[in-house]
């Protein structure tokens, strides 16, 4: 596990082929109500992809708010001609989590519930139709399993952007610099907030609360 201080843009910590343990060895796993699955690609080839899991967990301060959110995936590539996603839904009252980045600021839980599930489905398939990331990944299934969620600082819209940023992170060593991937790596929210400044982020932060109070009132 790597963890970024990164001053006033906030913290992150990256876990890549390894057990995704927080401090103390919690493991943020949890038993699944429903799960989520679609095929992806019918016609899927052999990638250059092995068997490969991430996770990402970000806290983004944004004055008297912050972002929050924590998720993690594995591919496993298989002989089935397909490419399969899935995300495994839980409960919104699973455990409480009290090693996480947003530890001293929300009541954090363990799981993807299912107000944030179909917007991991929607990002993790908005990344994986496109070609040219669909190639690298070949014939196989992505699981999204892991995860932990805030009961203030977390929203649709930043597990939709933490669904992306982990299928890029899994494929980003195989990337070429004409792979026409959209958009590039580091325009993409989860990295831009890596460099940002802390205005940027702050517009941001704005743009995404604005998208969950309009989503809850129409609910």
């Amino acid at each position: 596990m790597k963890q970024l201080d990164l001053g006033l843009t906030g913290k992150a910590r990256i876990w890549k082929d390894e057990n995704f343990n927080y401090p103390w060895n919690f493991r943020p796993i949890y038993p699944a109500v429903d799960e989520r699955r679609e095929t992806i690609n019918n016609h899927a080839k052999s990638g250059s992809l092995s068997k490969k899991q991430v996770m990402l967990e970000r806290l983004v301060p944004l004055g008297a708010r912050f972002l929050y959110g924590c998720l993690g995936a594995i591919f496993e590539p298989n002989n089935s001609d397909k490419l399969v996603l899935n995300v495994v839904i839980s409960t919104e009252l699973e455990r409480e989590v009290n090693f996480s980045l947003a530890t001293s600021l929300d009541v954090v839980r363990v799981g993807i519930p299912e107000e944030y599930a179909n917007s991991v489905f929607i990002g993790a398939k908005s990344k994986l139709q496109e070609p040219a990331i669909s190639d690298i990944f070949g014939s196989g299934e992505v699981y999204f399993k892991w995860g932990t969620f805030g009961e203030i600082g977390s929203s649709r819209a930043f597990f939709h952007d933490l669904a992306c940023a982990v299928i890029e992170v899994m494929v980003r060593e195989k990337v070429r610099a004409n792979y026409p991937i959209t958009p590039p790596f580091k325009e993409f929210p989860f990295y831009r907030s890596l460099y940002a400044t802390p205005l940027k982020l702050r517009e941001y932060g704005a743009l995404r609360y604005r998208q969950r109070t309009i989503s809850k009132a129409t609910r």
